[in-house]
C-alpha cells in the first residue's frame, strides 16, 4: 500500500531519492489516517491467528530524513506544535500503541520508544539493545535495565548478545580463552551490578540474541548462528556460578559437535575439528574407467564417536551428579512412556528423539548377553493434573529431574515444557561405542 508510505523530497520535487541519505519513499506516513485503520485491522488479525498475547511493535532507530523533506509533513508538524522528528515519532508511537490498548495485547517495543518518553501502557515490555560499547552518545546497557526495571517496566536485554558481529583472535584480557565471540557472549550476567530492588529484578524477563541480516540470507544463518546462540542460552538458562570460560568452551565445543550430528552446520568456535566426538565420514577414493577416462567416485562411511565428557551437557544444568556408570540400551527396545503420552506435544518430541537415541544410518548391537545394567525404560511423569499446556507462557515453568538409574531413566517435571528440557538432557547422555553398543553415562 504505497499510499501509506511517506515520499521522500529532494531539490523541491516530490519522490527523489537521495543515496545514503533516503530512499523514493520510506517509512509509515504519520500523519496518514488510513496508517493507523490498517495496523489496527492488521493488529487485531495477529491477535486472531497467534496465541501469544505479545505482538513486538519494533519501533527502533526511526530513519527521520525522509519525514522532515516531506514539506505537508512539515507543515503539518508547524500547525501541531510539534518541533522535532522525536515529537513526531511520539505522535505515532502513542497510537500505535493505543491500539493494543483496544485489542489488549502485551506491546514489545525497542527502547528508543522509552527514551523518547513515550507514555507506555501498564506491562509493556522494554528491549534493551543500546550500549556505550557501540556509541559514545548511548549509556551502558546495565544502565539501562537498571533504569528501566526501577521505573516498573518489564525488560528483555540483548545489547550485549548481538551474534550479528564478527571479531577474531583472543581475548587480550583472557588468554587462555580461545574465542573472543564466545567469550563476549557467555562472560554477560544480566543482574551484575543491579542495584533495584527485588521486585523490580524480577521484571527483567530474560534476554534475547538477535541476528541482523544484512549480511545473512540462507547460505550462512544457520553456521552464523549456532553455536554462538547456545553461548548466550546458557548465560540465561544455567545457574549464575557456571561461568567459567575456560571451563564451557571445551564444552561448548563438544556441543558444536553435537549440532553436527543433528544436521545443523554450527561453525567451529577451536582450532581443528570435532575429532571424537563428530560423525566423521571417511572419503574412499574408487578409480572407474569409462570411455578411457578417469573418474573418482567417493564412498561416505560414517564413523561412530566417543561418549562426550560427563559434564558436556549444554546448557548446564543447576545442579549434576554423573556416576563412572556406563549403562546398555538396547537398539530401538528403550521403552519411553509418560503419564501424559495423550499430549501431542509430547508424542511428537518421543517421535523426534528415538532417531536421535538411535541413529538410523548406524549398525547397533544387542548389549552382550552377561551385561545387567540395561536401560529398559525412559518415563516423563508430570503432576497428574497438569494441563497439556498447548502454548509455553511467561510464566510456564521449565524445571525439571533426570534421574538415571541401571534400569530405569525417569525425567519429572511440573509442565510438559520441563519435560522437553529433560528429554533433551537424556539425548545427550546417549552414545554409540566403536563395539556397535548403545551407551548412556
Amino acid at each position: 500500500m504505497p499510499e501509506l508510505i511517506t515520499v521522500c523530497w529532494a531539490d523541491g520535487k516530490p519522490y527523489q531519492a537521495i543515496y545514503g541519505t533516503q530512499g523514493e519513499m520510506e517509512i509509515f506516513n504519520p500523519i496518514e489516517p488510513r496508517v493507523y485503520s490498517t495496523m489496527d485491522a492488521l493488529l487485531r488479525e495477529v491477535k486472531s491467528r497467534f496465541p501469544s498475547n505479545f505482538i513486538h511493535l519494533g519501533m527502533d532507530e526511526v530513519y527521520d530524513k525522509c519525514w522532515l523533506s516531506n514539506p505537508t509533513i512539515r507543515q503539518w508538524m508547524t500547525d501541531h506544535s510539534i518541533n522535532s522528528s522525536v515529537g513526531l515519532h511520539t505522535f505515532y508511537a502513542d497510537r500505535i500503541l493505543n491500539i493494543t490498548r483496544n485489542i489488549d495485547v502485551t506491546p514489545i517495543v525497542w527502547q528508543d520508544v522509552w527514551d523518547e518518553k513515550v507514555e507506555l501502557p501498564p506491562g509493556t515490555i522494554i528491549q534493551v539493545w543500546k550500549d556505550s560499547s557501540d556509541q559514545d552518545v548511548f549509556g551502558s546497557w546495565a544502565a539501562y535495565l537498571n533504569q528501566a526495571a526501577n521505573e516498573g517496566y518489564n525488560v528483555i536485554l540483548s545489547s550485549p548478545w548481538y551474534i550479528n558481529y564478527i571479531s577474531y583472535g583472543k581475548y587480550d584480557t583472557n588468554a587462555s580463552v580461545m574465542n573472543l565471540e564466545f567469550f563476549k557472549y557467555y562472560e554477560v550476567e544480566p543482574l551484575r551490578g543491579f542495584t533495584g530492588s527485588d521486585a523490580a529484578k524480577k521484571r527483567i524477563l530474560g534476554g534475547e540474541a538477535c541476528l541482523w541480516g544484512e549480511f545473512v540470507d540462507g547460505t550462512n544463518i544457520l553456521a552464523r548462528l549456532w553455536p554462538k546462540a547456545s553461548a548466550v542460552a546458557e548465560r540465561l538458562w544455567s545457574a549464575a556460578s557456571v561461568n567459567k570460560s575456560e571451563d564451557a568452551q571445551f564444552r561448548l565445543d563438544v556441543h558444536r559437535c553435537r549440532l553436527l550430528r543433528r544436521g545443523i552446520p554450527a561453525q567451529p568456535i577451536l582450532n581443528g575439528y570435532c575429532g571424537n566426538y563428530e560423525v566423521v565420514f571417511v572419503l574412499i577414493c574408487v578409480t572407474v574407467l569409462t570411455s578411457g577416462d578417469i573418474e573418482f567416485l567417493a564412498v561416505r562411511l560414517p564413523l561412530k564417536g566417543q561418549p562426550s565428557p560427563p559434564n558436556a551437557v549444554w546448557p548446564h544444568p543447576q545442579q549434576m551428579t554423573v556416576s563412572d556408570d556406563l549403562l546398555y540400551i538396547r537398539p530401538h527396545g528403550l521403552k519411553i512412556d509418560s503419564n501424559i503420552r495423550s499430549c501431542d506435544i509430547i508424542a511428537k518430541a518421543i517421535q523426534r528423539y528415538e532417531p536421535i537415541f538411535f541413529p538410523p544410518k548406524f549398525a547397533m548391537n544387542s548389549p552382550p548377553p552377561n551385561a545387567n545394567n540395561i536401560l529398559q525404560s525412559l518415563t516423563l511423569n508430570v503432576p497428574g493434573n497438569s494441563q497439556c499446556e498447548q502454548y509455553i507462557q511467561q510464566n510456564s515453568n521449565e524445571s525439571y529431574t533426570l534421574n538415571i538409574s541401571r534400569q530405569i531413566a525417569t525425567v519429572e517435571a511440573t509442565t510438559v515444557w520441563g519435560l522437553l528440557r529433560g528429554l533433551e538432557t537424556f539425548s545427550q547422555l546417549i552414545y554409540i561405542d566403536q563395539q556397535n553398543y548403545v551407551r548412556s553415562l
